[in-house]
């Protein structure tokens, strides 16, 4: 009988995994959804450059960066200053390195003022390899229904309808519905809340239809906060 352990955690599979003996740098092949298989290279970007160097399109990476307040990030920030277990994924471009996965880590880095671990490919990606990468790898934090809703909304202004929407993405029509719903709530009302994540979707219904009350009124979610401030305050 083998006594061998099981591993424990997450793990990449991949084609190719390599070191190059020269540069010491890690190496490592994924196949995108259109069947092509890219090289993707470890490299490290230094603190200082970590804002400039980096960049996240919401749209292809499917993280509410919007949420990423530094309450939401205390799991990160709380050992990113001694390690980064997991690199995340990018690709380069002219603009820098595009982060599909591991935008949470990219701002932690930002706050911690550390440098980044990313593995980068210098082949240009489509948007649909590039969102269908960021979906397949996600080696953090499940996206909240609202990071659903706002990539649905990107399938949306495509002219797909939502029943397409559904059969694409592999989710139920009631899904999308809610998704759709709470992508809609506005990002002003939703600063209220420093860890979003923690939000269901009888939450965001809730917000929704109190944002309709004040469209109603002819009053907006930056008027009804600013009468709150202090009240806010104190609950914080």
């Amino acid at each position: 009988m083998s006594n061998k352990r099981r591993t424990i955690g997450r793990t990449f599979s991949a084609p190719v995994v390599s070191s190059d003996p020269e540069t010491g740098g890690f190496q490592q092949v994924f196949t995108l959804s259109s069947g092509r298989k890219v090289l993707f290279s470890r490299v490290t970007v230094d603190a200082g450059d970590v804002a400039a160097a980096t960049y996240v399109v919401q749209e292809n990476n499917g993280r509410d960066q919007s949420a990423l307040t530094p309450e939401s990030l205390k799991d990160i920030t709380r050992t990113l200053r001694l390690q980064q277990f997991f690199p995340a994924i990018g690709a380069r471009s002219e603009k820098g390195i595009e982060i599909l996965d591991g935008s949470r880590r990219r701002a932690a880095a930002l706050i911690c003022r550390c440098g980044l671990d990313v593995l980068v490919t210098d082949e240009p990606l489509t948007p649909a390899e590039a969102r269908a990468l960021a979906k397949d790898i996600q080696t953090a934090r499940e996206h909240n229904i609202r990071e659903v809703g706002l990539r649905l909304q990107t399938l949306k202004a495509t002219g797909l309808s939502q029943k397409e929407i559904a059969e694409s993405e592999n989710l139920s029509q009631a899904m999308v519905t809610r998704a759709l719903q709470a992508a809609s709530v506005s990002a002003a009302l939703l600063s209220v809340f420093p860890v979003q994540a923690v939000l269901s979707f009888t939450d965001y219904r809730t917000l929704l239809a109190s944002e309709e009350i004040l469209s109603g009124k002819g009053t907006g979610p930056e008027e009804l906060l600013a009468n709150l401030t202090d009240v806010l305050s104190d609950i914080r």
